[in-house]
C-alpha cells in the first residue's frame, strides 16, 4: 500500500478522466492506470467503474472515498506536525484551483507572481469549482484560484474573504481546422444544418453555467445539437481537436493548439466572455511568510493573454477572420 495509490484515486475522482488526472499527477496515463489498479488490488474490489464516461465510483468506491480523504489528511498532518516539531520544514503554500488554471494558467504565473515564492514550498490540489471553493473555506488550503464572472454565480461574496484579480482569460468557441486551414465549423445562425455542440455536463460547474450565459444572451438560439458531454475542458478540447464539433473553452487551455494551427478561434465577440482568473484567501491573521506571499502579488492591470502575447501575431490566425 502506498500513499500515491490513494493520492491518485482522488485525483481520478475529482476529475473523472483518465489523462486528466494523469497530467494533473505528472505520470503518464498508463502508469496513472497502473497505480490505480494496484490500489485496487490491494483493497481486493474494484474502486472504479470504467464502463461509463466521464468515470464513476463503484459502490465500494463510494464507500473507500470518505475514509481515503480522511487518511491522506491525516497523514499529511502529522508529518508537518513533525517537521514542525523538529524545525527542519517550512509548511507549503498550497493551492486549490480549478484543473485547467492549474495546468495551463498556474505554472506560468506563479513564475513571476512573487521573487520571494522560490524560497517557500507550493502544493497544488487541482479540482472542480466548489471543491475550490470548500477546501478554501474548511481551511484545507491557504488560496484558492477559479474563475469569477459579474453575471454568473457568485464566488465567495459573502464571509471572511478577500481576492485579487490574477488576469482575464476569455471564454471562447473554437473548432478544428480542415486540409485548407479552414475552420470544420462555423457558429453561422442561418446554416442549414445543426452544429455538433461539445457541452459541459455538470450541473453545478461554473464553466458550464457561463456557457449557458452566452447562449442566453443571443437574440436566436445557435444551431447546436449536443453530441457529447464532459465535466471538464481538457475532455472538451480533444474531441474539438479530433474534429467532432464545437466547444467554448478557455483561453489558456487552447492558446498553444491556436498558435500551432490546430484550432481557430469562430464566431463573433458577442460569443466570448472575459472571465476573471482571481486568487481567494481567508481575511485574518496568517504566518509570515503566507502574508509575505500575498502582499507580493500585483493585481492584474491587463489581461493575462494580452500580456503573453502582445509581441505575437494574433491567435485567432487568418483563418478566424473568415
Amino acid at each position: 500500500m502506498e500513499l500515491i495509490w490513494m493520492e491518485d484515486f482522488l485525483e481520478i475522482v475529482a476529475s473523472r478522466n483518465y489523462s486528466t488526472a494523469a497530467a494533473a499527477r505528472n505520470i503518464s496515463q498508463p502508469a496513472f492506470s497502473r497505480r490505480i489498479k494496484a490500489l485496487e488490488r490491494w483493497v481486493g474490489v474494484e474502486l472504479i467503474d470504467r464502463s461509463t464516461y466521464p468515470v464513476q465510483l463503484t459502490k465500494a468506491g463510494t464507500l473507500f472515498l470518505p475514509r481515503c480523504q480522511e487518511l491522506v489528511r491525516e497523514l499529511y498532518r502529522l508529518r508537518n506536525d513533525c517537521q514542525q516539531q523538529a524545525g527542519t520544514r517550512q509548511n507549503p503554500v498550497s493551492f486549490s484551483a480549478l484543473h485547467t488554471i492549474a495546468l495551463f494558467f498556474f505554472p506560468e504565473w506563479i513564475k513571476g507572481a512573487d521573487a520571494s515564492r522560490s524560497l517557500l514550498p507550493v502544493s497544488m490540489q487541482a479540482t472542480d469549482f466548489y471543491e475550490c471553493v470548500e477546501a478554501l473555506a474548511m481551511g484545507r488550503s491557504d488560496f484558492a484560484i477559479v474563475y469569477s464572472h459579474p453575471e454568473g454565480p457568485p464566488v465567495l461574496t459573502a464571509g471572511p474573504f478577500e481576492s485579487v484579480c490574477l488576469g482575464i482569460d476569455p471564454l471562447v468557441p473554437v473548432s478544428a481546422l480542415n486540409a485548407e486551414s479552414r475552420p470544420l465549423y462555423s457558429l453561422d445562425h442561418d446554416q442549414e444544418s445543426r452544429i455538433p455542440y461539445l457541452a459541459y455536463s455538470w450541473n453545478d460547474g461554473y464553466l458550464g453555467k457561463l456557457v449557458s450565459l452566452i447562449h442566453a444572451r443571443q437574440e436566436r438560439p445557435l444551431p447546436l445539437a449536443t453530441v457529447y458531454e464532459t465535466s471538464i475542458s481538457e475532455g472538451i478540447k480533444r474531441m474539438v481537436m479530433a474534429g467532432e464539433g464545437v466547444g467554448w473553452l478557455p483561453l489558456c487551455c487552447v492558446r498553444d493548439a491556436i498558435e500551432r494551427g490546430e484550432l481557430c478561434k469562430i464566431g463573433g465577440p458577442e460569443l466570448q466572455l472575459d472571465m476573471e482568473v482571481k486568487l481567494f484567501r481567508r481575511q485574518g491573521s496568517r504566518s509570515p511568510h503566507l502574508e509575505t506571499f500575498w502582499h507580493g502579488i500585483e493585481p492584474a492591470t491587463t489581461p493575462w493573454e494580452t500580456r503573453r502575447t502582445a509581441d505575437r501575431q494574433d491567435l485567432a490566425g487568418p483563418a478566424a477572420a473568415e
